[in-house]
């Protein structure tokens, strides 16, 4: 029952892996990889603060993430597509 208990690291680990599949970014060339994963650790602890500031905030805050999080994202489209033509 409490053998399966993961490790803050491995946790941590996992929910980077999820993000990078999410964004189609789990098969990036190793050069840009640990760049890649550093911006999603970031993202990790994010959702909690968003959250947050969605429940207590102002609508220009929760605003404000919203556009933030959709330019995250489009950052995630653009570094898989110059992977893709970086290995043609």
């Amino acid at each position: 029952m409490f053998g399966n208990k993961e490790t803050k690291e491995e946790k941590q680990a996992r929910k980077e892996q999820e993000l990078m599949a999410r964004y189609g970014l789990e098969d990036v060339s190793p050069e840009y990889a640990d760049a890649v994963k550093k911006a999603v650790s970031g993202l990790t602890g994010s959702s909690m603060i968003e959250l947050g500031t969605a429940l207590s905030g102002s609508a220009q805050d929760v605003a404000k993430l919203t556009l933030l999080r959709a330019i995250v994202e489009q950052n995630f489209i653009i570094i898989r597509e110059l992977d893709k033509i970086a290995k043609k």
